[in-house]
This record gives structure tokens, C-alpha cells and sequence, in this order.
């Protein structure tokens, strides 16, 4: 049986792709944060404090 590369590469992209649409997220609704991944610390407040005195 002669397999050509054309089919390999096909079988390989098809399993890349199979693998990326899966994805890794779960269904478990107790697996939630109280706190957003988006939302600033409180040490985060933009320009450091030095650069505002004197103005």
C-alpha cells in the first residue's frame, strides 16, 4: 500500500485542526472567579507618582 506525502499532510492538518477547534474549556459551573482577569490591581493606577509632583 503507497500512501502519498499529499495524504499525510492532509491527515496532519486535519488532526491540527481538529485539535485547535477542541479547545480546553470546561462545562463545570464551579469553576468560576469572583474577580475578572480584565480588572486593575490597586498598585496599577497608570503613571508612577513621581512623575505627577511638581506640576
Amino acid at each position: 500500500m503507497k500512501v502519498s506525502w499529499s495524504k499525510i499532510v492532509l491527515g496532519f492538518i486535519l488532526l491540527l485542526t481538529v485539535g485547535l477547534v477542541s479547545g480546553c474549556e470546561t462545562t463545570d459551573p464551579g469553576n468560576t472567579s469572583s474577580i475578572p482577569w480584565n480588572s486593575s490591581k490597586g498598585w496599577e493606577s497608570g503613571l508612577p507618582s513621581s512623575l505627577n509632583e511638581g506640576r
